[in-house]
């Protein structure tokens, strides 16, 4: 059964995180299961569209992927609860995993393509958005901003007590790159990789103007640092996927959809 049916007169509530690869995700997800009661939880990533296991009442997952296709199903859902993170895109597109630590992870094109569906829901009572940079410099208040919006989690501990204790799976540690204390050097961490920076700048000038409106830039003068630089590219993950790819994955979802809300 999915989110948001009542079984034997206990209704089953969902959480489900999104956002962009490489923007914090994986450690949001850490984060809630060590410092709030759920009934339970995926290992580490799967679709909102699978069902919750039975006798589950109060379930987290993630799944980045979701973020553009997660619309119809929250909006007609009213247990499922989605929390997205956003990150410096420059970050996001200068991150590696240690899965491939041969490329970067993530390109501008899905950062963009993400942030802009995710607008549709920004407003919502059942949605919050998360700044990865509001977690690391202040994790406790950022715990706070959640628990207030989901008063049904019942807290266990601070988000600031992180990593004491934590236990994740090779999966997630993979994705965390290991298991390390909060350090908000993370956040400029993209100064260290301005071929790449400039790269996809060249490809995507409209990411001068996409960091203003984000928040991230009050003005274009952050551009000066990048003269001189060349122009890093790479092929994986920084262009759309084939139309016929597109179409595919568009039809499958299409028959995920129907399904979920077929279940609820």
């Amino acid at each position: 059964m999915a989110a948001g049916v009542l079984r034997a007169g206990i209704m089953t509530r969902r959480v489900h995180i999104v956002g962009c690869r490489r923007s914090g995700t994986t450690l949001l997800m850490e984060l809630m299961w060590l410092s709030f009661e759920f009934s339970g939880r995926h290992a580490h990533e799967i679709s909102v569209f699978e069902p919750i296991p039975e006798g589950e009442t109060l379930y987290l997952t993630k799944k980045p992927p979701d973020t553009i296709r997660i619309g119809e199903i929250f909006q007609a859902d009213p247990n499922l609860h989605v929390i997205a993170m956003l990150r410096d895109p420059r970050a996001v597109i200068t991150s590696k995993h240690k899965n491939r630590p041969d490329v970067y992870f993530s390109g501008y094109f899905r950062w963009k393509q993400y942030v802009d569906a995710l607008e549709a829901f920004r407003d919502h009572p059942r949605f919050i958005l998360i700044r990865y940079e509001d977690l690391l410099i202040d994790p406790d208040a950022t715990q706070c901003r959640i628990n207030a919006q989901l008063s049904f989690l019942q807290k266990k501990r601070k988000f600031s007590t992180y990593p004491l204790g934590v236990e994740v799976s090779n999966n997630a540690s993979n994705s965390l790159n290991g298991v390390r204390p909060f350090d908000i050097s993370r956040i400029d961490g993209w100064k260290n990789h301005l071929p790449r920076v400039n790269g996809q700048l060249r490809d995507h000038p409209e990411m001068i103007k996409d960091l203003i409106d984000a928040g991230y830039e009050e003005t274009d003068d952050w551009v000066k640092m990048l003269e001189g630089e060349k122009f890093y590219s790479q092929n994986y993950k920084d262009s759309r996927p084939h139309i016929l790819k597109r179409f595919e994955s568009n039809l499958r979802y299409r028959l995920k959809i129907r399904k979920y809300l077929q279940r609820i």
